[in-house]
């Protein structure tokens, strides 16, 4: 992104220490539940919209103090009963998350981890699952085990939560891992004293600010990029790196019966990408539909399958209509059909999949990395495969690598084999065993050491403001990377937005007719000032001074 995105970093700033100031109003001791609930709310600002931190004292230091005073909670509250203890034998290893979803490269690792370590007893506490249904893999690798799945009741608060969290951790756990989301402030308060099992944070969410640092004892990282990140940014003790666990797909179905299967001709070109809705949606310079549309265009028999994202759920956010063979198949809880049958995998940008991308290459399939990504962390960065796939420098390149891969048969298999090869040493089985039973060294010697953390200053280098402009909303028109004008226009628009999901009224009001001001001649900006300003009122001023607005288009 351009130097003067510095733009969008300052408003998210100024809109997280406005809400900082919101909490500190709040009197902690007296009214715990709504500081709790107020610091939930501000960790999931910080995590969407970047502030130039990845963990700060100043929000995470008042629920550590909240833990610090917590009464225990009764187990059998809401007609709700923790397990019964677990006896001390094998290590006992209690994951926390807030909830598990039936596709997503997360739930697939816990699975893998939790089948894969057959010398430990593993259970599992959702604090907040809604009533989403838990995976049936899932639920069996806990269950077999020896391990308890134990699921907080909807609507519990989150006070009582956290005391069921460090009742049952106290209880039958010789270790606590966090794959807590980036705004759960539940762990936080529940392991802010000393007399709980060591805890260690799984970061899977290595590129956004996330609470928990106060009271985590070793950050298990999944690549040594976030290690590093880690260290600089997290105000955290020890840090240490696992690969992502990996089933073997030696037994994978065959590329023939999978493409029957899915009805896809023997000779076709089959391009592949898995993703989240979200990692598909234009951003700034970045739009990877019209990047599949040039790709499609220069090769006329191929044919693109998007994982995870369907033309309608996409269809709002597009600049350009997608290509006829550019085909949006939805979510799919297993895939492995679809790795079967593609011929190319080409990752999401300006977001990318790590888990996606190791999984494609475990399967042989030649891969094309996000380009230019804004921050390291947004996209695949494996150790074990960073030097086969740099990341390209740009669209042209990135489109160029595809194309290549789809000419050069000969050379997409033999990289598919040399990325499986690599991921088979550390990823897959007994090699990936040999890097757990390093971990747990490590874990079973640990005591917990919960403390306070500093309070984190709004950082500025290049890489806080590139990340800054991964999120920028700019009222339905995404930023173009136009020239200053446009960016200008775009930052204004983001401030009033991101001001209004705050509360902020007065400030997202004041930059909405700034925009406005600015840029009369946009539709968007006329929108903006309508949700912002006066309503009715404003849509009486655009049709008296643009007679005819919205019949000849207008600006962008």
């Amino acid at each position: 992104m351009p130097e003067h995105s510095a733009a969008f970093l300052d408003a998210n700033r100024a809109t997280y220490e406005w809400l900082l100031a919101r909490l500190a109003a709040i009197d902690s001791r007296r009214a715990p539940e709504q500081a709790l609930q107020t610091i939930e709310r501000i960790a999931g600002f910080a995590a969407e919209f970047h502030p130039g931190r990845f963990a700060d004292g100043a929000l995470e230091n008042v629920a550590y103090e909240i833990g610090r005073t917590l009464e225990p909670a009764p187990s059998d509250s809401q007609g709700f009963a923790l397990p019964a203890p677990r006896a001390p034998g094998s290590r006992r290893v209690l994951h926390v998350t807030a909830s598990v979803f039936g596709v997503g490269g997360h739930t697939r690792m816990l699975t893998h981890w939790i089948r894969n370590d057959r010398d430990s007893r593993h259970s599992m506490a959702l604090l907040n699952q809604r009533g989403t249904p838990v995976p049936g893999a899932l639920m069996d690798a806990v269950r077999d085990s020896g391990g308890d799945l134990v699921v907080f009741p909807e609507g519990s608060p989150l006070l009582q939560r956290a005391g069921w969290l460090r009742a049952l951790a106290q209880q039958g756990a010789d270790l606590v891992v966090l794959h807590h989301f980036a705004s759960d402030a539940v762990p936080t308060v529940a392991f802010a004293i000393a007399q709980t099992p060591p805890v260690a944070v799984l970061n899977h969410a290595d590129h956004q600010f996330w609470l928990g640092s106060s009271v985590t004892d070793l950050v298990i990282n999944l690549r040594s990029t976030g290690a590093a990140h880690t260290a600089a940014r997290r105000f955290l003790p020890r840090n240490t790196v696992i690969p992502i666990p990996l089933p073997d797909t030696s037994e994978a179905m065959p590329r023939e019966v999978a493409r029957r299967a899915l009805g896809i001709p023997e000779q076709q070109i089959t391009l592949l990408s898995i993703g989240r809705p979200l990692k598909y949606r234009p951003s700034g310079p970045y739009d990877f539909v019209a990047t599949a549309n040039r790709i499609l265009e220069g090769v006329p028999d191929a044919h693109f399958h998007v994982v995870g994202e369907t033309a309608s759920g996409i269809g709002r956010y597009l600049r350009e209509a997608p290509h006829a063979r550019l085909h949006f198949v939805g979510t799919v809880e297993n895939p492995a059909v679809y790795l079967a049958a593609a011929d190319v995998y080409l990752e999401s940008f300006p977001f990318g999949s790590q888990t996606a991308l190791l999984e494609a290459s475990l399967g042989r399939l030649p891969v094309v990395p996000a380009y230019a990504p804004l921050f390291p962390l947004l996209v695949a960065n494996d150790d074990a495969l960073t030097d086969l796939l740099p990341n390209p420098a740009s669209e042209a390149e990135y489109r160029e690598r595809a194309e290549l891969w789809i000419r050069d048969r000969h050379g997409r298999q033999a990289l598919g084999d040399l990325l499986r090869e690599r991921l088979l040493v550390d990823h897959v089985g007994e090699g990936w065993l040999g890097r757990l039973r390093t971990l747990y060294e490590t874990t079973d010697a640990l005591k917990h050491e919960p403390r306070t953390i500093p309070v984190a200053p709004c950082n500025r280098e290049n890489t806080d403001i590139s990340l800054s402009g991964w999120n920028v909303m700019a009222e339905g028109e995404a930023y173009s990377s136009g020239g200053p004008r446009d960016a200008h226009w775009a930052a204004l628009c983001h401030a009033a937005s991101i001001a209004q999901i705050a509360g902020d009224h007065a400030t997202a009001r004041a930059n909405a007719l700034r925009a406005l001001v600015h840029s009369p001649a946009r539709r968007a900006s006329w929108r903006l000032a309508e949700r912002l300003l006066l309503g009715s009122r404003v849509r009486a001023w655009r049709q008296r001074l643009r007679p005819g607005y919205g019949t000849r288009g207008g600006g962008r």
